[in-house]
C-alpha cells in the first residue's frame, strides 16, 4: 500500500483541494427574487432545486429521482433511457449482489476475463460495450474491481447509453448507479435471516437511529456463507459493516458521512471451454455435449478471490437560496486482493474424444490466469451547482461543475511450474484437489503500476421554449493523463504514457404536454481515452495502446414516458442508435491491444413497465431488442458480423400480488423469468451460447407488523444458464435452487 506521503502526493496531483474550493465559489447571475415554474404550475410560481431526503421512494420508479444533484428532475422528465431496480423488488428476490440486481435489467451481461491480471468481479457489458470502468455508488466512481454485496443497496440505476457529460470518459452503453442506504429521520430496525441449500446461510441488519432533531444515524451489517447449487465448488464467505450519520436532515444543508468495510473469500471460476462439434463451424460450452453442469476446474486449494474493500464518503448538500443549490462529494476507495484461478482449454485431441471417442478427453491450463497480488486506490471529489432562473420569458435549469479524479494501481504477479504447464486433466471428471505451487514471477511484466489523473469541467442548461417544450443542451470537457509501468526480476522498467484532452456534447428537446407525459429526442457522445483500464486490464498497456486515437461512442435516442393509473404505474419505450468508431481489439489470452479503427452500431428498442397495476399487484416488466454489427473492420471477414456479448432479445419480468392485505391470512404470490437469446463470443461469431431462462418465483406470510416469512425459488426448470462471458469459455450458472427467509422489522 502507499504510504501517507504518497498519498498526501497525489491528491496535490489531481487539484483535490482546488476543485473543492472552485466548488464553493460557483456561482450564478439571477435577477433578484427569480422565479420559474414546472410545467402546469401557474406562472410566476418559486420552482427550488430539489432536495433529496431518505424516505419511501415511490413505487413508479419514473417519479422518483436519480438523487444525483447533476440530473436533477424526475425520471419522467430526464431524456436518456434510465431503468431502476427498486428496493421492493430486490428485497422480495432476496437479492445479495449486484449481478443479481442487474438480472432486472435485459441488455446487460457479464463478462468473464482476466484481463491478463487485473479484471475479475463485477464485469458488465452494457447494450455489448464494456462498461467495467462505469460502476457508480450515489455518482461516484467506485475504485477497484470486485464483486459487490447488495446490503448497502436502496436501489440499483441502470443509466444507458452515453453518458460523457455526467459521467466522463467511458459509458459507451451506460453505467450503473447504485443509491446506498443513508440515515434518515425516524427510528428503524430490520433483520432478515436466510437459509438455503448447498449450504446458504446469510443474515443482514439495518438499523437507524434518530440522535437529535436533524441528526441520524444508520448501521448495515452481513453476513455470508454459500456454495452454488450444483457446482463442485467450495463454499465462499463474505461480511460487511457500513456505519453512516447524516446532519442537517431536512434543513437547507445536509452533511452525510459513510463508511464501508466489506471483505469476502470466494472460489473462483475461470469458465466452461467453447469446443465445435465436428461439421460444425460454431463452438459450444462443453456442457452442451454431454459434460456435467456441475463441473468445475478450479483448485480447492488455490483458486480463490480474497479481496477487502474501505470506503469513505462525504457528501454535502446546502440550498444557498430560492434558486441555488451547491453539492460536494468526495470520496476515497481502497482495495487490496490476493486472486488467483484456472484457465482451462480443450484442443482438437480433446474435442475430438469428447465427441467421437479413443480415449479421455483432456484439458490443458492456460498460462493466463496466474495468481497475483494488487492494492488499488483512488480520490475523487465532485463539486456541482443547480440554478434555477428566468431570463426574460425564457425558465432555466443550469448545471455547472468540475470532476477530479486519481486513481493509483499495483499489481504484483506469481508463476506456477512445469507441473502444471504439463499437467493433463480428465475433462469429464476434473481433480478439484491439486495444489500447484506458485513464486514470484521474473517476467518483465510481473510487477505492474498505474496511475490515472482526470480533470473534467461540466455544464447543461435545460431552457424551456414553453411550458411544454424545452430544449437541454451540455458540454464536458476532459483531461485524462495515465501513466503504466511495468518491470520484474533484472529486466529493466517500460513505460507507457497517455495523455489526451476531449470534449463530449449532449442535445436533446423535450416535449411534456402534461406532467404525466413525455416525448424526447437526444444527442449524446462519450469519449473512452487509451489508458482508461490500465488499472482493471493491466495487460492492455502498451505502445500501440498509449498511441491510439480515444474511443468515441455517440447515441441518438427517440422516446416517450408515460405515468397511468392515478402515477401508480410508468410506461416507458426508446429506439436508439449507438455507434462507436475507433473500437479496440484485444487478445483474449494476452490482453495485448492490437488494433484499432473498427465501427461498431447497436440499435435497439427498450420497452418497460414499473409500479402497482393496483395498491396489491406489483410489476417490474422490460424488454430489450438489439441489432448489433461490426459495420468496418481491420479484419474484413468480421464486417457484417454480431457484436460480441449482445443477445438480439432479452426480457424480464418479475410480478407479485398481495391477497387479504391487513389480514393474519395475507399471503403475498410472486415470481417472474429473465430470458436472453444466444450471444457470439468473438468478432468472428464462431463461438457462441445458447439462450439463458430463469423461472424465479417466491411466497411470504407476514405473521405480524414485526415478522415476515419468505421462501424463494430460482431456476425453477433447472436450465442451463451461462451468467459470464468471454471469448472462449463461458461461466455456468447455479441450478435450481430454494431459500427460505425470516424478516424482522422494527
Amino acid at each position: 500500500m502507499n504510504n501517507p506521503s504518497t498519498l498526501r502526493a497525489a491528491l496535490s496531483r489531481t487539484a483535490f483541494g482546488a476543485s473543492l474550493a472552485a466548488g464553493f465559489a460557483i456561482t450564478a447571475a439571477a435577477p433578484a427574487g427569480a422565479q420559474s415554474s414546472e410545467p402546469g404550475q401557474a406562472a410566476g410560481a418559486v420552482s427550488l432545486p430539489q432536495i433529496s431526503v431518505d424516505g419511501a421512494r415511490p413505487e413508479n420508479t419514473l417519479e422518483g429521482t436519480t438523487g444525483l444533484g447533476r440530473i436533477p428532475g424526475r425520471i419522467q422528465d430526464i431524456p436518456q433511457t434510465i431503468q431502476v431496480v427498486p428496493q421492493e423488488v430486490m428485497r422480495q428476490q432476496n437479492v445479495t449482489t449486484l449481478g443479481e440486481a442487474l438480472r432486472n435489467v435485459p441488455g446487460i451481461t457479464s463478462s468473464a476475463g482476466e484481463g491478463n491480471g487485473g479484471v475479475a468481479g463485477d464485469q458488465l457489458r452494457i447494450r455489448g460495450f464494456n462498461s467495467q470502468n462505469d460502476l457508480y455508488v450515489d455518482g461516484m466512481r467506485d475504485f477497484g474491481s470486485f464483486r459487490r454485496d447488495a446490503f448497502t443497496f436502496e436501489e440499483v440505476q441502470a443509466i444507458l447509453g452515453p453518458s460523457g457529460v455526467n459521467f466522463g470518459s467511458g459509458s459507451a452503453g451506460g453505467i450503473i448507479n447504485v443509491t446506498s442506504r443513508t440515515p434518515h429521520l425516524g427510528n428503524a430496525l430490520n433483520m432478515d435471516v436466510t437459509g438455503g441449500m448447498n449450504w446458504m446461510l446469510r443474515g443482514t441488519a439495518d438499523a437507524n437511529y434518530q440522535i437529535g432533531e436533524t441528526t441520524a444515524l444508520r448501521l448495515n451489517v452481513m453476513y455470508q456463507q454459500q456454495r452454488l447449487v450444483d457446482r463442485h465448488m467450495p463454499t465462499g464467505e463474505r461480511w460487511g459493516i457500513a456505519p453512516s450519520i447524516a446532519f442537517g436532515l431536512g434543513t437547507d444543508t445536509t452533511l452525510t458521512l459513510e463508511y464501508l468495510y466489506y471483505r469476502y473469500d470466494e472460489p473462483t471460476d475461470g469458465g466452461i471451454p467453447v469446443v465445435a462439434r465436428p461439421g460444425s463451424i460454431v463452438g459450444r460450452p462443453v456442457t452442451e455435449y454431454g459434460v456435467s453442469r456441475a463441473t468445475w476446474y478450479g483448485s480447492n486449494h488455490t483458486d480463490r478471490d480474497q479481496s477487502t474493500v474501505n470506503r469513505v464518503t462525504a457528501r454535502l448538500q446546502h440550498r444557498a437560496n430560492e434558486w441555488l443549490t451547491v453539492y460536494n462529494d468526495t470520496r476515497l476507495g481502497i482495495q487490496e486482493r490476493d486472486f488467483s484461478y484456472s484457465i482451462v482449454s480443450c484442443d482438437a485431441t480433446c474435442a475430438g474424444r469428447l465427441f467421437n471417442g479413443g480415449g479421455v478427453p483432456q484439458y490443458a491450463f492456460s498460462g493466463a490466469g496466474s495468481p497475483y497480488t494488487s492494492q488499488t486506490w483512488g480520490v475523487q471529489n465532485i463539486t456541482s451547482a443547480v440554478a434555477r432562473f428566468n431570463t426574460w420569458s425564457l425558465r432555466h435549469e443550469a448545471t455547472l461543475g468540475l470532476d477530479v479524479w486519481y486513481e493509483d494501481f499495483e499489481r504484483d504477479g506469481y508463476v506456477y511450474g512445469t507441473d502444471r504447464t504439463n499437467y493433463r486433466g480428465n475433462l469429464l471428471a476434473p481433480n478439484n484437489n491439486l495444489d500447484f505451487a506458485y513464486t514470484p514471477s521474473i517476467a518483465a511484466n510481473a510487477n505492474r503500476r498505474s496511475q490515472t489523473t482526470q480533470f473534467a469541467a461540466f455544464a447543461s442548461d435545460r431552457v424551456w421554449l414553453t411550458p411544454e417544450i424545452s430544449v437541454l443542451g451540455g458540454l464536458r470537457w476532459t483531461r485524462q493523463q495515465s501513466d503504466y509501468q511495468q518491470f520484474g526480476g533484472t529486466n529493466p522498467v517500460t513505460e507507457f504514457n497517455a495523455d489526451n484532452s476531449f470534449v463530449d456534447p449532449r442535445a436533446s428537446i423535450i416535449w411534456e404536454p402534461t406532467p404525466e407525459y413525455t416525448v424526447y429526442f437526444s444527442y449524446a457522445q462519450s469519449t473512452f481515452a487509451p489508458g482508461s483500464n490500465w488499472t482493471t486490464q493491466p495487460g492492455q498497456a502498451s505502445a500501440n495502446n498509449s498511441n491510439l486515437e480515444p474511443e468515441q461512442n455517440t447515441i441518438f435516442e427517440v422516446g416517450g414516458r408515460a405515468s397511468v393509473l392515478e402515477g401508480r404505474l410508468g410506461l416507458s419505450a426508446s429506439v436508439y442508435q449507438i455507434e462507436k468508431n475507433n473500437a479496440t481489439e484485444t487478445d483474449p489470452a494476452t490482453g495485448t491491444v492490437f488494433s484499432s479503427g473498427d465501427q461498431q452500431r447497436v440499435r435497439g428498442v427498450d420497452l418497460g413497465a414499473t409500479g402497482r397495476v393496483t395498491p396489491a399487484w406489483l410489476v417490474n416488466a422490460r424488454y430489450s431488442y438489439m441489432n448489433s454489427e461490426t459495420t468496418s473492420s481491420l479484419t474484413p471477414a468480421n464486417v457484417g458480423k454480431r457484436v460480441v456479448y449482445v443477445p438480439e432479445h432479452a426480457a424480464t419480468l418479475w410480478t407479485s400480488y398481495e391477497f387479504n392485505q391487513g389480514t393474519p391470512w395475507n399471503v403475498t404470490l410472486g415470481g417472474g423469468f429473465t430470458y436472453s437469446s444466444s450471444a457470439y463470443l468473438n468478432a468472428a461469431n464462431t463461438n457462441e451460447v445458447p439462450y439463458t431462462f430463469s423461472l424465479d418465483a417466491f411466497v411470504s406470510h407476514r405473521i405480524n407488523d414485526q415478522l415476515t416469512l419468505r421462501i424463494n425459488g430460482y431456476n425453477l426448470t433447472d436450465n442451463r444458464n451461462y451468467v459470464s462471458l468471454f471469448g472462449n469459455r463461458a461461466v455456468m450458472g447455479p441450478g435450481r435452487g430454494v431459500t427460505m427467509t425470516v424478516a424482522t422489522s422494527f
